[in-house]
């Protein structure tokens, strides 16, 4: 029977899993009488029955993602995003494959058609190889993003204000489609936020709470995050066949595509230049940063007088402050050193973690000696920069908009910088080929283990979900083969710096845990051998004590 219940629960979450995902919620779903059914379930155009009926899906309790109640930090309880999404839904649409979305009127990834029959791998290419036709796309694709609608609206208060002893009073407003997209990294990013009898926000680092940024999380979330952004601007623009480019960094010291032709030039103060399509984009959520005078999430559709605008100045950045490395792009051989690491990541699973791929590719471990560096102090009272690597090396070199992790997707930039991440993650799993079990199940800050979903996105979907081979979720990266290789990899290379001798991570182990399937109670491959060679001892040794009493 605990078998049996199990793997129905592994169905469930799986099935969760599977879905295509936007956030923060569907208009339909944002009623007074959703929001107190806690109920998501809509009927979608041309079915009669919620989420389309048999064949199509149907209305299920959400599996609780979370693994524990945190004592991480003592505003968690009290964040809207704890316990994702549960707090304002939990009852969704649960759709039979290939269908997905919040009502299964969509497909899975990598299915196309009216019913989702057309399997399709979309490649990601280099942007600096796209020809002039798909160049322009991309400036045009986005810039309709900016002034189509949404489908979903975003909650610009939290539930507790609309949901309380005095009535229901939904706050949720229009958003287009690409403000959406930033109104999402922002929404995972900030800091917390809570009512005004919060008695708990007194210093900075009581607020720190990032679910999408220096944990584990860190590449599963953007990848569903560039997985949505991706679906959203071929549905917008009509083009199932586009994708995200990516920007190989690494090809040049200086930003080679920070010019009208891709994402815009920029004069001596930062300011794009007006050729560019991007000139007249605001930044929105900037007031975000301002953690303690706002009380409430930010409302994507404030203007500010004047208006903040996108802002860029690569390699102008405060060499004294952030170190002279900043001062140009990564270089080849750090990707290649990352890519050296087969431990994924370890204890304490956050931006302190050392000796792993993880850390090393999000920027806050060396890339000479693969061990976190902070920022010090030296003899005479001066700042000695620590360690910003890679993911984070680009965003600080360069400067403005990007600098600001919670609004750093206003700048059309950022997509193919993270596309670029995501590529790196992708030649990671292609060479070392992990089992899900080696990402932890437990242990790590909220919202970033195995089984809890990504917020905000809904319907929801845990990071093991997309801890995959990207052909498994309908795209690949041009020129990449099957176990990681592109042209121009190291060979034989494998100085690990400081950790030569740091033995591998065990991998998490919790068994019934939410959405434990057979990966998720896998221990690691080593172990794995060594309990298939003691089963085959146990059957030898049990046939030869046979044959003898015979």
């Amino acid at each position: 029977m605990q078998a049996a219940g199990l793997a129905v629960l592994y169905v469930v979450v799986a099935t969760y899993a599977a879905h295509v995902a936007e956030a923060q919620f569907p208009r339909v779903c944002t009623t007074a009488e959703h929001l107190r059914r806690k109920e998501c379930c809509p009927v979608p155009d041309g079915f009669t029955l919620p989420c389309g009926g048999p064949g199509r899906g149907s209305c299920q309790v959400i599996p609780d993602g979370t693994m524990k109640v945190y004592d991480h930090k003592p505003n968690y309880a009290r964040d809207d995003r704890s316990q994702w999404p549960k707090l304002f839904f939990n009852r969704s649409c649960v759709c039979e494959f290939p269908f997905s979305g919040y009502d299964c009127s969509k497909c899975v990834w990598g299915r196309y058609g009216s019913v989702c029959d057309v399997t399709k791998t979309l490649v990601r290419k280099n942007v600096t190889g796209l020809s002039s036709e798909e160049r322009a796309k991309y400036q045009t694709y986005l810039n309709r993003a900016k002034t189509v609608m949404s489908d979903y609206v975003v909650a610009t208060e939290f539930y507790d204000t609309m949901v309380n002893s005095g009535g229901i009073n939904p706050s949720f407003v229009d958003v287009s489609v690409y403000d959406l997209l930033v109104w999402m990294h922002y929404y995972a990013s900030r800091d917390t936020i809570l009512p005004e009898d919060n008695d708990i926000c007194k210093i900075d680092g009581d607020c720190v709470l990032d679910m999408a940024h220096d944990a584990v999380g860190f590449l599963t979330w953007h990848r569903g995050f560039l997985l949505e952004m991706e679906r959203s601007i071929q549905e917008v623009n009509g083009d199932p066949d586009w994708a995200i480019p990516y920007w190989d960094w690494t090809a040049s010291e200086q930003c080679d595509i920070c010019t009208n032709d891709f994402v815009g030039a920029n004069d001596d103060n930062g300011n794009l230049d007006s050729g560019s399509v991007f000139s007249g984009w605001e930044v929105l959520c900037k007031d975000s940063e301002e953690q303690h005078g706002i009380l409430k999430p930010c409302d994507p559709n404030h203007r500010r007088d004047p208006p903040w605008k996108v802002a860029r100045n690569p390699g102008r950045q405060d060499t004294e402050k952030w170190g002279e490395s900043l001062a140009w792009l990564p270089r080849r051989e750090e990707v290649d050193f990352a890519l050296r690491f087969a431990t994924f990541d370890r204890n304490p699973f956050d931006k302190t973690s050392d000796c792993v791929f993880r850390n090393l590719v999000e920027g806050y471990a060396d890339t000479t000696t693969g061990k976190h560096r902070p920022d010090a102090t030296g003899p005479n009272g001066e700042r000695i920069p620590g360690a910003h690597t890679l993911h984070n090396h680009v965003h600080i070199y360069l400067t403005g908009t990007m600098t600001d992790v919670p609004t750093s997707s206003n700048d059309p930039i950022f997509w193919l910088h993270h596309a670029s991440i995501d590529r790196i993650f992708e030649k990671w799993l292609r060479k070392f080929k992990p089992a899900v079990s080696e990402y932890p199940q437990d242990g790590a800050p909220p919202g970033h283990n195995r089984d809890e979903y990504i917020v905000p996105l809904f319907p929801p979907y845990t990071h093991g979900s997309v801890f995959k081979a990207s052909t498994q979720l309908g795209y690949d990266f041009e020129g990449v083969d099957s176990d990681g290789k592109s042209d121009g990899d190291e060979e034989g290379n494998t100085d690990l710096g400081e950790c030569q001798n740091v033995p591998p991570e065990p991998v998490s182990v919790v068994p019934g845990g939410a959405g434990g399937d057979v990966a998720s109670m896998a221990t690691t491959p080593l172990a794995t051998i060594f309990a298939i060679a003691g089963a085959l001892i146990i059957m030898l040794l049990t046939k030869n004590l046979n044959t003898l009493a015979v």
